[in-house]
């Protein structure tokens, strides 16, 4: 009976880690491009988005690798938001914080440095339920 169930563990266990490091690792390349309809792009080296009813207008955002861009945001209500853009959920590592602006019709320009292809996080610092996924990708 012992023989058994320790069989079934060194069986089992290699199965169980190779699912956990495939959940763990992150993927540096966007999900397919029609998953990718609902994001805000850059046009003209500016992403356009802005805050309404406790919301972005784009649940994310397509910027292209190795070029600087321009979140032109807007506040359309009257509550504080902002943008910022970290390098992954955690917010360990700030790329960019905007300054918090009221509506409502007020906007503000963020610049962004040019970023390595991956994805990225953002999130309204004031409601961080408001975010997103910034996906930078080979032009």
């Amino acid at each position: 009976m012992r023989s058994a169930t320790l069989r079934r563990f060194t069986i089992g266990a290699p199965m169980i880690l190779a699912l956990l490091l495939g959940a763990c690792s992150g993927s540096a390349s966007p999900p397919a491009s029609d998953s990718l309809d609902d994001c805000a792009r850059v046009t003209d080296g500016v992403i356009t988005i802005s805050a309404d009813n406790l919301e972005f207008s784009a649940p994310c955002m397509v910027a292209n690798a190795g070029e600087a861009f321009t979140i032109h945001f807007e506040n359309l209500e009257s509550v504080p938001h902002d943008v910022a853009v970290y390098r992954e959920e955690a917010k360990t590592n700030e790329i960019m914080r905007g300054e918090i602006i009221t509506g409502p019709d007020t906007a503000a320009d963020y610049p962004v440095e040019a970023l390595d292809a991956g994805e990225y996080y953002f999130v309204c610092t004031v409601h961080p339920a408001m975010n997103g996924t910034l996906f930078v990708v080979q032009a």
